[in-house]
């Protein structure tokens, strides 16, 4: 064998390794997160949108017209949840309607997502809203809320199936030996 068949072998067999080794790079680049097991669909991005478009909804309101208002939080919560919510927003919105309620400018300020699965997961929202009513005078009173939702799969798509606020804490700082009266051990 010569030295120039040798080196032809090794040129095509590099070659050949190269060209493989790219369209691997190429498949892991463009396809990847779905051989990891992910998807776009069961991507936190779908379960913070969902969570965003829930929290301006449910915070933009006028109790004066309760369909509107269901209308735009419909398509956003399951079917077995819708039931229920719009039960107690009947229920608000009734025991609201003398005050003339609205709530508006609502602004998410944060989403954040603790657990998620295929099939699941569990979102923390903060928003602020505006809250106007008859014992409102002025433009009304910035509200702080903090959302706990819980979000399933209905469809492929990122549907809330519940929720419940989430008490504000207060922080204190104290001097050091105030907790326990003052004396220090």
């Amino acid at each position: 064998m010569s030295a120039e068949t040798t080196r032809g072998g090794w040129t095509w067999w590099a070659t050949l390794v190269g060209v493989v080794l790219a369209l691997v790079g190429a498949v892991l680049i463009g396809f990847g997160d779905r051989l990891a097991g992910a998807s776009e669909a069961s991507g936190t991005a779908s379960a913070v949108s969902v969570s965003q478009d829930f929290a301006v909804a449910y915070n933009t309101y006028d109790v004066a017209d309760p369909d509107d208002y269901k209308s735009r939080l419909e398509g956003l919560l399951t079917d077995e949840y819708r039931e229920q919510a719009f039960e107690v927003i009947d229920a608000i919105f009734q025991a609201l309607a003398e005050k003339e309620q609205t709530s508006g400018d609502a602004d998410v300020l944060a989403v954040g997502i603790p657990v998620i699965d295929d099939d699941s997961a569990q979102t923390l929202v903060a928003v602020d809203a505006t809250i106007s009513n008859t014992d409102v005078e002025d433009a009304g009173v910035q509200r702080h809320f903090r959302w706990k939702l819980s979000l399933v799969r209905e469809d492929g798509d990122w549907k809330v199936d519940g929720f419940e606020s989430v008490a504000s804490v207060e922080a204190e700082a104290t001097p050091d030996g105030a907790q326990d009266g003052g004396e220090s051990q």
